[in-house]
C-alpha cells in the first residue's frame, strides 16, 4: 500500500516538474549557480576573518559581501524572467527588462533618499523576486495574444522591427496592470505579515524555533535564501533567541539542524553518492562535497536539484525536525552538554561543530547519527527522483539561428538522458550538435533547377545550411540527430521564417521564381502546416513543399488531407527522393501531389547502365499519370544530354550551380 501511493506521489511530482514555471525557476537558478558559490564564498571568508578584523585594504570585504546579498533578488528576478520569457517564447531581452523596471518602480525595492542616494528595500525583493516575473510574463503573454494591439502586421517593413513595434502596446498595457493592481496586493501581504507577526509573539522557544525550520526550509524550496529571507520578514524577537540557556538558536540551527547546508545536505549528498558513479546524482555530490564540508550547499540545491523539486519537499522538510526534535530533546534532558563557547559560525564543519559546541566527542557522536538517520530518510526520494528523471543529464542550448540575436532552447530540461550505454552515445552525439549550432549559423543556400529544353533557371531548391564560426558552410549532417530527439521543429521553424523574408526580397526586385523547400515529415502532418499555409499563401504557384514519399507510407490519408489543403491554397507539393528505399509503384495513381523528383541514386552513370531502361519508363510513367518530373543530381554532360530526350521537365545538380547564395541566386536568376 505504501509502495503504491509513493509511485502515485513520484507520478504526481514528475507532471509538476514539467512546468513552465518551475522549469523557468530551475533554469534560472542553475545559471545562477556560479554567483551563488561566489556569494556564499565571499561571505565565508568574510565571517571567518571577523567582520571587526576587516580594516584597512581589506574593509572592501564587508561592503562587497553586503552587496552581493543586496543585489541577490534582482540576479534572481532577471535570471528567471529570461528563461521564463523563452519557454513562453516572449522577447527574451524586452520582457526581463519590463519585469526589473514594474520589480523596482512598483515594489519600491530601489527609493530615493532625502540625501540625494538611493536606498534597498529588501522586505520588497524577497516577496516579489517570483511573483513579478510570473505576473509580468503572462499578462505580457496574452497582451500580446490580443491583434487589436498590434500596430503593424509583416510587409516591406523588417519583421524584426515590427516585432519590436508590435511590443509596444503590450507593454504599456503590462506596466499599467501591474501599477494598478500591485497596491492591493502588496497591503494584502503586509497585512498577513502583520498578523503572523502579532500571532507569534507569545509563542515558546519551541515553537519559535519550529516556525524558523518550517518557513525558511519552505523558501529554500522556491528558490529563496531561506535564512536570510526569515531574518529579512520575521520580527526581532523570533529571530534573535535562546533555545536552551546558554544556547542561541543561530549555533543550535548551525551545528544540529543544517549539517552540511539548509535540509541536512549532508545526509542527501551522501545518498546521492549511493546511487551509482555515472548517475547524475552521484556527480553533482562529488562536485559538491568540498563546499559542503563549510556548509555552502547552493551546488546541491540548485544542481541535484533541491529546489522546486516535488521529490524533494518531504525530506527537505522532515529532516530539519528531525534532527531539531532529537537535539532539543537531549538538550533539555541534559543528555548533551554545553561547552562554554559564546557562538559557533555557520561555516564550521559537521562533527568540528559538534565537538566545539559540546567539548567533547558526543556531540560528534550525535551529529553522526543524524546525518545517517538523514541519509536513509532521503534515500528512496532520491531513487524515485533519479527513475522519474527529474534529475539526469539535462539538454543543454539548442539555437534556432544565431544572427541579430539568439532564439534559445526549445527543449530543455523536459528531456533527460537514459542510464544505458547506447543512450549515452545518442546523448553525446546531441551534444555535438547542439554544440556546433551554438558555434555556428544557420542558413538557406539555393541551387538552381534549370528548364529541360532552355537550360534557363525556373527557380530553386532552398537548402539548409550551417555557417560554422570559422566561415566554413557545411550541409546540415545534424537533421538526422535532431529528428531522433524529436527537436526538428526549430530548423523547420527557421527554415520557413527565413524563405518567407528571402521571397520577399526577391519580390521587391522584381522576381518571382518558383521555390521547393524541404520540411520535416512529422512536423508538416502533426502542426507546421498551419505556419506554411500562413506564410507562403501569399506568393501563390511560387512556392513547392517536399515531401519524403514515407509521409504517405507512414500515413496516408494524413499527408492527402494536407497536401490537399496546402495545394487549396496555391502552393504546390512534391514526391522528394522518389526511387529510394521502399517505393512502391501503384501509389503513383493515388498521389494527389505537382511534382515527383526522382533521386540521384536513379541517374544511369552511362549509356551502357541498366539504369537507362529504368529511368526512361518511369519518367514516361509520371509524363502520363500528369506529374511535372525533376531530375536530381545531374553533374555531368552525359547526363544532360540522356536527360533531354525524356520526358522530364527541370533538372538539378551541380553540372550547373553549386547552391548559392541568395544575393548570388538573385544574380544568377536575373541573368539566365
Amino acid at each position: 500500500m505504501l509502495h503504491r501511493v509513493f509511485d502515485v506521489l513520484a507520478r504526481g511530482a514528475a507532471k509538476l516538474a514539467a512546468n513552465t514555471v518551475i522549469l523557468s525557476l530551475r533554469e534560472g537558478y542553475i545559471a545562477l549557480i556560479p554567483f551563488f558559490i561566489m556569494a556564499a564564498l565571499v561571505s565565508l571568508v568574510t565571517h571567518w576573518l571577523g567582520y571587526e578584523h576587516l580594516q584597512g585594504p581589506y574593509a572592501y570585504l564587508y561592503s562587497f559581501n553586503n552587496l552581493i546579498w543586496t543585489l541577490f533578488p534582482i540576479t534572481t528576478l532577471l535570471s528567471f524572467s529570461y528563461y521564463l520569457a523563452k519557454n513562453l517564447k516572449l522577447n527574451t531581452f524586452a520582457a526581463p527588462i519590463l519585469v526589473l523596471t514594474c520589480f523596482c518602480v512598483a515594489t519600491g525595492y530601489i527609493y530615493a533618499l532625502d540625501s540625494g542616494g538611493v536606498g534597498i528595500n529588501n522586505r520588497a525583493g524577497v516577496l516579489y523576486t517570483i511573483l513579478m516575473p510570473i505576473f509580468c510574463c503572462y499578462l505580457l503573454r496574452s497582451a500580446l495574444s490580443l491583434r487589436w494591439l498590434r500596430i503593424m502586421s509583416v510587409g516591406n517593413v523588417s519583421l524584426f522591427l515590427v516585432k519590436h513595434l508590435n511590443l509596444m502596446l503590450p507593454y504599456v498595457l503590462t506596466v499599467f496592470v501591474t501599477f494598478v493592481l500591485f497596491p492591493y496586493v502588496d497591503s494584502g501581504l503586509a497585512a498577513c505579515l502583520s498578523w503572523l507577526s502579532a500571532s507569534h509573539s507569545d509563542w515558546s522557544q519551541w515553537q519559535q524555533l519550529m516556525s524558523q525550520i518550517i518557513f525558511s526550509h519552505v523558501f529554500w524550496l522556491f528558490g529563496i535564501h531561506g535564512d536570510n529571507t526569515y531574518h529579512i520578514l520575521a520580527s526581532a524577537e523570533l529571530t534573535g533567541y535562546e533555545v536552551v540557556p546558554g544556547l542561541d538558536n543561530y549555533s543550535f540551527l548551525s551545528t544540529f539542524v543544517a549539517l552540511g547546508g539548509s535540509g541536512g545536505i549532508w545526509g542527501l549528498l551522501i545518498a546521492c553518492l549511493l546511487q551509482g558513479k555515472q548517475s547524475h546524482e552521484s556527480q553533482i555530490a562529488k562536485l559538491s562535497a568540498p563546499f559542503s564540508f563549510f556548509n555552502i550547499s547552493e551546488i546541491m540545491m540548485y544542481a541535484v536539484p533541491v529546489v522546486f523539486n516535488p521529490f524533494f519537499i518531504i525530506p527537505f522538510l522532515l529532516c530539519p525536525l528531525v534532527n531539531a526534535a532529537i537535539a532539543y530533546a537531549l538538550l533539555q534532558s541534559g543528555a548533551l552538554p554545553l561547552s562554554n563557547i559564546d557562538s559557533i559560525p555557520w561555516f564550521t564543519p559537521v562533527l568540528l561543530s559538534g565537538y566545539l559546541l559540546t567539548g567533547g566527542f558526543i556531540g560528534v557522536a550525535l551529529q553522526a547519527g543524524l546525518v545517517a538517520i538523514n541519509t536513509l530518510v532521503y534515500l528512496p526520494f532520491v531513487r524515485a527522483n533519479s527513475a522519474h528523471n527529474i534529475s539526469g543529464r539535462e539538454l543543454d542550448i539548442l539555437v534556432k539561428r544565431v544572427s541579430a540575436g539568439r532564439q534559445l532552447e526549445r527543449h530543455v530540461e523536459a528531456q533527460f538522458a537514459k542510464r544505458n550505454t547506447a543512450q549515452f552515445a545518442d546523448q553525446r552525439q546531441l551534444h555535438k550538435v547542439i554544440s556546433a549550432l551554438k558555434e555556428g549559423t544557420l542558413c538557406l543556400y539555393y541551387q538552381p533547377k534549370v528548364d529541360n529544353t532552355t537550360h534557363k533557371i525556373i527557380g530553386f531548391e532552398a537548402l539548409l545550411r550551417l555557417k560554422q564560426a570559422d566561415g566554413q558552410i557545411k550541409a546540415p549532417w545534424f537533421i538526422d540527430v535532431l529528428e531522433r530527439f524529436e527537436m526538428m521543429d526549430v530548423v523547420d521553424s527557421f527554415v520557413i521564417d527565413q524563405l518567407e523574408l528571402d521571397l520577399l526580397q526577391f519580390q521587391r526586385h522584381q522576381m518571382n521564381p518558383k521555390i521547393s523547400f524541404n520540411i520535416s515529415p512529422d512536423n508538416l502532418i502533426n502542426r507546421r502546416y498551419r505556419r506554411v499555409l500562413k506564410a507562403f499563401s501569399k506568393f501563390p504557384g511560387q512556392v513547392e513543399v517536399e515531401i519524403l514519399e514515407s509521409s504517405y507510407n507512414n500515413n496516408f490519408e494524413r499527408t492527402k488531407e494536407i497536401v490537399d489543403k496546402l495545394r487549396a491554397a496555391q502552393i504546390l507539393c512534391a514526391v522528394d527522393d522518389f526511387g529510394t528505399g521502399y517505393s512502391c509503384l501503384n501509389i503513383l495513381s493515388k498521389l494527389n501531389v505537382d511534382t515527383i523528383k526522382f533521386d540521384r541514386s536513379l541517374l544511369p552513370v552511362n549509356a551502357e547502365d541498366k539504369a537507362t531502361y529504368l529511368y526512361e519508363n518511369m519518367s514516361q510513367l509520371c509524363n502520363k499519370l500528369g506529374f511535372s518530373v525533376v531530375a536530381e543530381g545531374v553533374e555531368s554532360p552525359f547526363h544532360v544530354d540522356y536527360i533531354a530526350t525524356l520526358p522530364v521537365n527541370l533538372m538539378q545538380g551541380y553540372y550547373f550551380d553549386m547552391p548559392l547564395t541568395l544575393e548570388q541566386a538573385m544574380r544568377r536568376y536575373s541573368s539566365s
